[in-house]
């Protein structure tokens, strides 16, 4: 080629290399692209275009390119566009319309550019820029130092120091050093990130991505399961489905998400959040920073909330339900025992089934229960109810604020009171006192089995037992068996009186070593006894005598005592000297008045008014005939009315009316306890303020309140209501008619928004007549065969209702009488096919076999066909075996008792007893001795 030649070769080359780098013609799309790539390769890697050694574009007439860092600039002059394929400094444009400048660069593809010292671009429309890049597919891109963008669409931007790295599947892009893009549509962005299976992203410095549909953000992050997540520092999702998010969060279970920094969740369907959230269980969730949920389907919302039992909820900063089923919901609440509840700041429920609800209550016996703030209950069933009461002891139950029960069945009730060994205000094991009870206000009963009711009264004292103080202030603590009975009455050391002189005879009495006392009264405030039968009379008899008795002695001493005379049937003055010892009165108001038959007033201004009536307090009245009216104000106004306490009031027939302002109005009513109040017919009040305000209604407790005919109202605060009758239900097609569908009255125990559960109740009979309640267990074992049987529910319902690891009870229509099992042992295993195992441990192991018994077992079957006796062949009935029937195990053998003898035959099957083999042996012997 001469040299006028190669100048028109070089302007053609010129000429289509100025059109591409202007956009002419057919390179406009290519350039777009490039230009496109470059833009992004900056934004993403922070870096100016110099630093990829790529220069920057000429556009226009007379434009200037510099490529790579030292090679120069070139001048590309735009003339007239002209086909054909530009190659210079000494590369190779052999494709159609192709570019390759530099040394050693190759564009072998249809309009492929490839620029740089041995860039190679073969594909269509391929672009290869930079030392060794290489595109080898449609539209695919390689820009920086050996970059390979391998498949169509593929882009890689950056250099390439790593083997292995690059874009190298279709629609992927590599943007960064040594970056992977390897799966179809693929993303890498990042210095050494990959993204290495289908639709994939890695963002971020040493970012992964290999799953399917996968993404990982952030430095470090993996993502490394189908369909996960892993956005932040050092995050990790290698769960299918699963999200992890924030620095160091970990989702390592199938569908489990991480939320927060270093959170993790690693149970399938797991989810954490918050700053060190752990859930490591299947559908466990925990929320909250450092909270855990370790147990299948466990819960735990709070800060360093803790849920690790199955199915246990945790709610509150520090909560924890670490027993199966369990519930801690406040601060620091604590849940331990299986299917225990703990409600409150600080509540713990420790045992199996215990409850504390309130603010640092304490329930740590099983089935205990422990309610209001500082309460505790310690001791099976044990019950404490109130701020600051304790209970400690099976049984124990202490209720009101606050009071103290120590020992088995010791029970207080009401404010302040204590029933312990050594009076203290504690309950420990130090001090039970099994069936002590105080009852009212600020009571204590002293030792097993004493008992104090009123206000301020004391039974017992340390040491003592089986004292009795009933009434305001009453004191029973001289000795062991004491009673104190009324307001103020004390009892005293037991002194015993072994004969008395009179004239100048001795009499020896009986029951001259006492050994406790009991007393009606105090020194200063004695009472009279009345109403007291008339006791034996003779030199071994230790009954109380009454003043009958006594009348008729002194008038035999008066017709037989020349000294007294003139004696007035109405007794103005006694003296000490000349009265009757411990009886006295201190009253300026007026005397009492008896004007009914046979009645008795005691006390200023008492008025007894009625047939056989006793009026006895200041201001006290019995108008009725037979009534009783004792204390201050008290009236009793109606046939065989009594009314005890101050200013009580019993107006109906047969009323019964005791404490403060009791009033019983209603015929043959009740009302026990301040202010209780029952008005109607056969109506019973008991409590403070309890009130049963209809015919035949009962309430028990402080407040409750029994509105209508027959109601019962159980507990403090308890309130009836309406009783409202259900006749049916329907339940998917089936109406089922209910028993008991017209109820009189209703049973209340609690309020609205003070409700109760109703504890250790029997199981209701199961009939479709049976009226009984049913008990948690009865409705847990339906629901779980509801549960198992949804599919068929309405073949199955009736088949069986109590299940569990030991079946009390197998009812079909109305149950399978006589079937019982007794075990905690695991259940039978029927392993083969058509099999039956009954009893714990049982197992039945092949085709057919049945098992009987604790720890049998079956074992292979073996055909016997007969036996050859004395030369003779016999063949065998049942020679095959269709399976094995097993009462026991190989050193635990069984026998079989009660066996019928079976019939005998060549063709019998059945089984023989001992009998049936004894008259064979017989045989034998005769035999052999014949």
């Amino acid at each position: 080629m001469n040299f006028r030649q190669e100048r028109i070769a070089q302007r053609g080359s010129a000429r289509f290399a100025g059109n591409w780098v202007s956009g002419a013609v057919d390179s406009r799309s290519l350039r777009r692209r490039l230009m496109a790539a470059l833009r992004n390769a900056h934004r993403v890697l922070g870096l100016a275009r110099n630093r990829l050694g790529l220069g920057m574009l000429g556009l226009g007439g007379a434009s200037l390119a510099s490529v790579g860092a030292a090679a120069g600039l070139m001048l590309f002059v735009a003339t007239p566009a002209d086909a054909g394929s530009v190659a210079l400094g000494g590369g190779s444009a052999t494709g159609a319309d192709s570019v390759a400048i530099d040394t050693g660069s190759s564009a072998s593809g249809l309009r492929g550019v490839a620029v740089g010292a041995g860039s190679s671009a073969s594909g269509l429309d391929s672009v290869a820029n930079g030392t060794n890049a290489n595109s080898s597919a449609q539209n695919a891109i390689a820009i920086g130092f050996q970059a390979i963008a391998s498949q169509i669409n593929s882009i890689n931007i950056g250099a390439r120091t790593a083997p292995g790295t690059g874009a190298l599947a279709e629609g992927a892009i590599a943007l960064g050093t040594d970056v992977l893009a390897s799966g179809t549509t693929s993303i890498a962005i990042g210095l050494q990130s990959k993204a290495t299976n289908d639709s994939a992203s890695a963002i971020g410095l040493l970012a992964n991505a290999s799953g399917i549909s996968s993404g990982a953000f952030g430095r470090s992050a993996t993502a490394s399961a189908n369909f996960s997540l892993a956005l932040g520092n050092l995050a990790v999702a290698s769960g299918t489905g699963s999200v992890a998010t924030g620095s160091g969060a970990q989702a390592t279970g199938v569908s489990s998400s991480a939320y927060g920094n270093n959170a993790a969740a690693t149970g399938t369907n797991a989810s954490a959040m918050g700053l060190g959230a752990n859930a490591s269980a299947q559908s466990a969730i925990a929320i909250g920073t450092n909270s855990a949920a370790s147990a299948a389907a466990s819960t735990a919302v709070g800060n360093t909330a803790v849920a690790s039992g199955i199915n246990s909820s945790s709610f509150g900063s520090g909560a924890k339900a670490t027993g199966d089923n369990s519930l801690a919901a406040g601060v620091s609440a604590s849940a331990g025992g299986v299917a225990s509840t703990a409600l409150g700041i600080g509540a713990n429920a420790s045992a199996q089934s215990a409850i504390a609800v309130g603010n640092n209550a304490k329930a740590d016996a099983t089935n205990a229960v422990a309610m209001g703030t500082n309460a505790v209950a310690t001791g099976g069933q044990a019950v404490s109810i109130g701020a600051n009461n304790t209970a400690f002891g099976n049984g124990a139950v202490s209720i009101g604020d606050p009071s103290y029960a120590s020992g088995t069945g010791a029970f207080t009730g009401g404010a302040n009171n204590i029933a312990n060994s050594d009076g203290t205000a504690t309950a420990t094991a130090a001090n039970m006192a099994n069936g002590a009870v105080a009852i009212g206000n600020n009571n204590k009963a002293i030792g097993q089995g004493s008992v104090a009711l009123g206000n301020g009264s004391t039974a017992g004292a340390a040491g003592l037992a089986g004292n009795v103080a009933l009434g305001d202030g009453a004191t029973a603590a001289a000795s062991s068996g004491d009673v104190a009975l009324g307001s103020g009455s004390v009892t005293d050391v037991a002194v015993g009186t072994a004969s008395a002189t009179i004239g100048t005879t001795t009499y020896a009495f009986a029951g001259t070593t006492p050994s406790s006392t009991v007393s009606i009264g105090a020194p200063g405030a004695e009472r009279t006894l009345t109403n007291l039968a008339a006791g034996r009379l003779s030199g071994g008899s230790t009954d109380a005598v009454n003043g009958s008795q006594l009348f008729a002695t002194n008038q035999q001493v008066t017709q037989n005592t020349s000294d007294i005379s003139n004696l007035s049937t109405s007794l103005t003055n006694i003296n000490t000297g000349g009265g009757i010892k411990y009886f006295h009165a201190n009253s300026t108001a007026a005397d009492s008045s008896a004007t009914g038959t046979d009645s008795v007033a005691i006390g200023p201004v008492a008025t007894a008014t009625g047939t056989n009536a006793i009026a006895a307090g200041t201001n006290s009245s019995a108008t009725g005939a037979n009534a009783s009216a004792v204390g201050s104000g008290a009236v009793a106004s109606n046939l065989d009315a009594t009314a005890m306490g101050y200013i009580s009031k019993a107006s109906g027939q047969y009323s019964t009316a005791i404490g403060a302002n009791a009033n019983a109005t209603g015929t043959s009513s009740t009302a026990i306890g301040q202010n209780a109040l029952a008005t109607g017919v056969q109506a019973t009040a008991l409590g403070v303020g309890a009130n049963a305000g209809a015919a035949n209604a009962i309430a028990l407790g402080a407040l409750a309140t029994a509105s209508n005919a027959g109601d019962v109202a159980l507990g403090s605060g308890s309130v009836t209501d309406v009783a409202v009758g259900t006749a049916s239900a329907t339940i998917g097609t089936t109406t089922y008619a209910f028993a008991g569908t017209t109820p009189s009255s209703t049973v209340s125990i609690g309020a609205p928004g003070a409700e109760r559960t109703l504890t250790n109740l029997a199981a209701g009979r199961l009939n479709g007549g049976s009226t009984d309640a049913v008990n948690g267990s009865q409705l847990f074992a339906t629901n779980q065969q509801v549960t198992q049987n949804t599919t068929d529910i309405a073949a199955n319902t009736a088949d069986i209702t109590t299940l569990g690891n030991t079946i009390n009870t197998i009812n079909t229509g109305g149950g399978i009488k006589y079937f019982h099992a007794n075990s905690t042992l695991a259940d039978s295993q029927a392993l083969g096919t058509d099999s039956v195992a009954i009893g714990p441990n049982a197992v039945a192991t092949n085709t057919g076999d049945v098992s009987i018994g604790l720890n049998s077992v079956t074992g292979a079957t073996t055909n016997v066909g007969g036996t050859t006796i004395g030369g003779v062949s016999y063949t065998f009935a049942g020679g095959t075996p269709a399976g094995a029937f097993s009462v026991g195990s190989v050193g635990a053998e069984r026998q079989i008792q009660n066996v019928a003898a079976g019939q005998l035959s060549n063709s019998s099957t059945d089984a023989v007893n001992g009998s049936q083999l004894f008259a064979t042996n017989q045989q034998v012997t005769q035999n052999t001795t014949d």
